[in-house]
């Protein structure tokens, strides 16, 4: 396992919220072994999630993990309480966009860079 293919997760991770910095392309790899094992614990712990995801930069998707992305947001997309997305590029806001019918009308804020202790504090309310 290529473990040099994982964004990071932020030491503000705890028991109910899943802090992703976004400074490499999301695989496959890395959603697959890094991302849905800590999102799929969380949901079989509380019966839902928290996430935050800091796109310090982004350089997109691989296809395969954008494909698994769209089956778990269906699958478990009604599971997430709070989704903040900070500094998220106009290509993300609008993947969210066509998501929002999978998620909690309320559980999808976005912030700008500078919000990040602002969408911190909001996300673990």
């Amino acid at each position: 396992m290529n473990t040099l293919k994982f964004n990071t997760i932020m030491p503000e991770t705890d028991d109910r919220t899943l802090c992703i910095l976004i400074e490499k392309p999301i695989s496959a790899e890395g959603y697959e072994h890094n991302f849905l094992p800590r999102f799929k614990g969380m949901l079989d712990r509380n019966g839902e999630a928290r996430l935050l995801v800091y796109y310090k930069d982004f350089k997109g998707w691989e296809e395969e993990a954008a494909e698994k992305d769209m089956e778990i947001t269906s699958a478990y997309g009604k599971k997430i309480r709070r989704f903040a997305l900070v500094n998220p590029p106009r290509s993300e806001i609008f993947q969210k966009k066509v998501k929002a019918p999978l998620f909690d009308p309320e559980a999808l804020r976005l912030f700008e860079e500078s919000e990040l202790d602002k969408a911190l504090n909001w996300v673990k309310e």
